[in-house]
């Protein structure tokens, strides 16, 4: 699958700072995207500017139309900075204008945060300390600025929208019978102006009328964007004078996707009839997208990623006491110190930064196997780490390393290594909510299970048949090998360059990556990367065998 994706994030302002004495601000908005590079032990952070919106001139609450190009990549934090300047001219050194507002969003942050296509933010009047302005501080107001961000995938076509319309009610506009009612549908622009994307066949002599099977291309209905203003205008047809106007109504796909009925108004019946109600009702008996989903438009459409990680606690990770152990904690620990964490602390924090955003609660959950918890007498292999069974989930990585340390305290390492409990319980919880199959259905969940362990499974026969069985889950398995164990016998598990089976069972998807954390221990961004990268491709493969689609469509 081709993984060339980019996004475009256009922005806009609220209550900006008045920078001028006699006048309101200039405002621009800077974008800028940060790099990071791990060496010896240290982390050195850049940021690259990606460009800039135009100035607005004498204006606190801008409307930008410019709009940015960022290659988006799943596997990586993609932090951006929007940095918002009052500019006295429209070059682009912005050292020698004064500092509005700014703020640090990740891409995933823009998507997993939305609220109808929308991203809305305070702006922070700190400067930030890398760079350096006209004004030494940023100007505090009594009405804290904000930023909208709207961000979306860029797309070269789409599918295309199948809708049956009826309408009810309509007025009767002809004299000697009822209405011959027929719509025409305009794009509303950015600039206001419309333009027409359809008109529908004249119906005569009702007040009932049905279209069906109507069919507009994506691309031409809306610009591939679901939040695109949409002017529905119902006419009826005369055939020796202009037509007459029943009335309007205006929705986005969005909207039609929630609501199905709208009422027709016609505004100067309205301002002259006291106890006028509407012109009719229009109702989208049908209103489906025919589109071949790529991944992008799951997670941007409203489909989130349940994230769960499985801890080995068994034996061979080394007393917890012992600086040797993959299970010690430092006493220099600190969860923002990437070097300072063990084994399990970097494979947590470096997929787990990456994936938390995709699902709009930060929830995840946090599993142990392979020791005995919370003083129970038997050894577990699916524990949930809170200690309640009935809700292993925490908010966020702060939440998931706290957790694993805590229950470390008390934990007492024993054995065998069995991931099969682990992978049933997370597939059954996959499937609870998943709608039937190859019915264009809406995804609303994918599961992605971690499993970080530092030996050869114990339960290989069980665990492939496991893997096999859950293949028409939405779920994808990544497998993060710690410490120095020969992990070769767990490649059979990752089925890139074979099909996994066992006997006359055969996986008819692969859902599994193993990565061993020796090979990126150094470097958090190459092993979310290395670890992350098949994801998009599995969930493609997931909903294109299976035929869901995203839950906006």
């Amino acid at each position: 699958m081709n993984q060339n994706l980019k996004v475009e994030i256009g922005v806009s302002c609220k209550n900006l700072t008045k920078m001028d004495a006699l006048s309101k601000s200039d405002p621009k908005v800077f974008l800028f995207l940060e790099n990071r590079t791990y060496t010896d032990s240290e982390v050195k952070v850049t940021w690259e500017k990606i460009g800039s919106t135009e100035r607005i001139k004498n204006e606190d609450n801008p409307i930008f139309t410019k709009n940015f190009y960022v290659d988006y990549y799943f596997e990586r934090i993609q932090k951006l900075r929007f940095v918002v300047v009052d500019m006295d001219n429209d070059s682009d050194d912005f050292s020698k204008n004064e500092f509005i507002g700014y703020c640090e969003k990740t891409i995933g942050d823009l998507i997993g945060g939305r609220e109808d296509g929308v991203y809305t933010t305070q702006l922070s009047n700190e400067i930030p300390k890398d760079m350096s302005f006209k004004n030494s501080k940023g100007k505090k107001s009594l009405v804290i600025p904000s930023i909208i961000i709207r961000i979306k995938e860029v797309v070269d076509s789409g599918g295309t929208f199948v809708m049956d319309i009826s309408g009810i009610g309509l007025d009767k506009k002809d004299k000697f019978g009822k209405s011959d009612p027929f719509i025409i549908v305009s794009r509303i622009e950015d600039d206001h102006s419309l333009v027409k994307v359809y008109e529908t066949s004249v119906i005569k002599n009702t007040l009932d009328p049905k279209w069906t099977n109507i069919e507009i291309p994506e691309i031409a209905f809306n610009s591939c964007n679901p939040d695109r203003m949409l002017l529905w205008e119902v006419y009826d047809w005369d055939k020796n004078s202009d037509n007459d106007l029943i009335g309007i109504f205006r929705a986005s796909a969005r909207m039609i996707m929630k609501q199905k009925k709208f009422e027709i108004i016609n505004d100067k019946k309205k301002a002259k009839k006291e106890k006028y109600t509407n012109s009719g009702v229009m109702v989208f008996d049908r209103f489906i997208l025919n589109k071949d989903f790529k991944f992008m438009d799951f997670i941007m459409g409203g489909t989130e990623i349940a994230v769960s990680f499985a801890l080995d606690f068994t034996g061979s990770n080394g007393r917890k006491e012992s600086p040797k152990s993959l299970h010690y904690n430092s006493p220099n620990y600190n969860p923002n110190d990437f070097y300072s964490l063990n084994e399990y602390q970097k494979a947590i924090s470096s997929l787990g930064y990456v994936l938390e955003p995709y699902d709009s609660t930060r929830y995840m959950e946090i599993y142990g196997y392979g020791a005995r918890f919370f003083n129970r007498p038997k050894v577990e292999f699916q524990c949930s780490l809170t200690g309640d069974e009935n809700n292993p989930s925490v908010h966020g990585v702060a939440g998931i390393l706290e957790t694993y340390h805590k229950a470390l305290q008390t934990a007492v390492f024993s054995g065998p290594t069995n991931f099969s409990p682990i992978i049933r319980k997370i597939t059954e919880e996959a499937r609870k909510s998943l709608l039937p199959p190859n019915s264009n259905n809406p995804l609303k969940k994918y599961y992605v299970l971690t499993i970080i362990t530092d030996g050869i499974i114990s339960d290989m026969d069980r665990t492939k048949e496991a893997l096999i069985e859950a293949f028409d889950a939405p779920l994808s398995i990544i497998i993060v090998g710690v410490g120095t164990e020969n992990f070769e016998k767990m490649k059979e598990l990752d089925s890139d360059d074979g099909t996994l089976k066992i006997g006359k069972k055969v996986s008819k998807r692969d859902i599994v990556q193993f990565v061993p954390l020796a090979n990126y221990i150094m470097n958090p961004t190459l092993l979310a990367q290395e670890t992350l990268k098949e994801i998009p491709k599995q969930i493609y493969e997931f909903t294109s065998q299976y035929q869901y689609k995203p839950p906006i469509y």
